[in-house]
């Protein structure tokens, strides 16, 4: 499955303490270039007093630098009818810029000098603090939100991979300015960063503009991670003025660099990942129970999650449970079927191709690939790797992972 590309990868010459990491994928006929920066350090990686310092870094970085007010980095991204944003995950986060072509060496100093430089301002991090605060109202009033956050706690009681992203009002609240100085200065430093591109790409400028351009921010440490080791249990039900009732339901699933994970992958999306997938088809389909319902899978660096959500009227939620514990239950013990396998394998390689035509795509491919794997997965190694999946791979891990009973989270009325 050739892209008609080259991915090319330049790491520090001089040991993992000289400089990010820069990997680019050049498309010849683009007329866009996306450049990003990730950072290795996540919602996992933060002290339970400094929970959602990473989310708050991230806002503050678009607050100006020492040469650049907020409104000028604004109006030079809006100039060129692109855009730029951030986002902040677990175990990652991620600041990007896409930009028509030509825009190459603009995006990387933009980012640059965001990540390097940032003002921090005093009272930049308290107008910050009330926006983030209000991000996490919102998150409250958001059932499904809600729903997962009960999910992840339940799945990993007392360990920062339950936490949320945002972190709490309490400790967003607590964290000041020099709390967020000294997060930056300790984290935002290689090898922690990653700088991926795609698109009108000049790998060479690329690797020579990154060099000068952080060429201080070296000496950094690689975040220390614990893997969780307490029993999932029982999920918490919240009862809301809703209109719908909201449930999902978790399992412990397998680590990124499970050699398994392709094979729960697949049958993950024949469970509920598609239109075609038995819940979509038996909950909406047949029963229409709900108008949303599907399933999906996580991976982190030392555990896994796969989880399943739908929401339906509260008078009805009894049977929703009922009918995608059954096809849960029956994809556990009796798996799926050849001709299953082979829809979701076409759709996962259809997938990549669709995702060929975005620069911003093969952008966020490359960063994340690079920055949690250590290396650039060819496409036609995965797809290799996809084909040779079998049906007994595909059936013996959903049996082992769909069989324990779920943390099952629900938020709404009447629960």
């Amino acid at each position: 499955m050739a892209t008609g590309t080259v991915v090319e990868l330049s790491l520090p010459e001089n040991g993992p303490l000289a400089g990010p990491s820069v990997v680019s994928e050049l498309m010849p006929d683009a007329h866009s270039v996306s450049v990003g920066v990730w950072v290795a350090v996540g919602g996992r990686d933060e002290d339970p007093s400094m929970s959602g310092a990473s989310h708050f870094l991230e806002h503050l970085l678009f607050k100006g630098t020492e040469r650049r007010t907020a409104r000028a980095i604004a109006e030079l991204v809006d100039s060129t009818g692109g855009e730029m944003n951030a986002f902040t995950s677990k175990e990652y986060t991620a600041y990007y810029a896409r930009v028509p072509a030509g825009g190459q060496e603009m995006a990387t100093s933009l980012l640059a000098d965001v990540l390097r430089d940032p003002a921090l301002r005093a009272a930049d991090v308290e107008t910050e603090r009330q926006v983030i605060l209000e991000e996490i109202h919102l998150q409250a009033d958001d059932p499904d939100d809600v729903a997962f956050g009960l999910l992840y706690e339940a799945l990993f009681p007392e360990h920062p991979l339950g936490r949320e992203v945002l972190g709490t009002e309490s400790s967003v609240a607590a964290i000041d300015r020099d709390d967020i100085i000294g997060f930056h200065d300790h984290w935002y430093r290689a090898p922690n960063l990653v700088v991926a591109a795609a698109g009108a790409v000049d790998h060479d400028a690329l690797v020579a503009q990154v060099a000068e351009a952080f060429s201080g921010r070296t000496g950094g440490a690689a975040p220390v991670r614990s893997a969780p080791v307490a029993e999932p249990v029982e999920a918490g039900c919240l009862t809301r003025p809703t209109e719908a009732t909201h449930v999902a339901w978790g399992w412990l699933g397998l680590r990124r660099d499970d050699p398994r994970r392709h094979a729960l992958a697949l049958g993950i999306h024949v469970l509920g990942g598609g239109l075609s997938s038995r819940l979509f088809q038996t909950v909406r389909e047949d029963r229409g129970l709900a108008y949303s319902v599907f399933s999906s899978m996580a991976g982190y660096a030392d555990a896994g999650v796969v989880s399943v959500y739908a929401g339906t009227a509260p008078e009805r939620a009894d049977e929703l449970q009922r009918v995608v514990a059954g096809q849960v239950a029956e994809v556990a013990s009796n798996g799926i079927t050849a001709a299953e396998l082979a829809i979701a394998r076409d759709g996962f390689e259809g997938s990549i191709l669709l995702g060929l035509e975005d620069s911003g795509s093969r952008m966020f491919r490359l960063g994340t690939s690079q920055s949690l794997l250590g290396r650039v997965v060819p496409l036609d190694e995965y797809v290799e790797t996809l084909r040779a999946v079998t049906l007994e791979d595909v059936n013996a891990v959903l049996a082992e992972v769909l069989s324990p009973q779920p943390a099952v989270a629900i938020v709404g009325s009447g629960t």
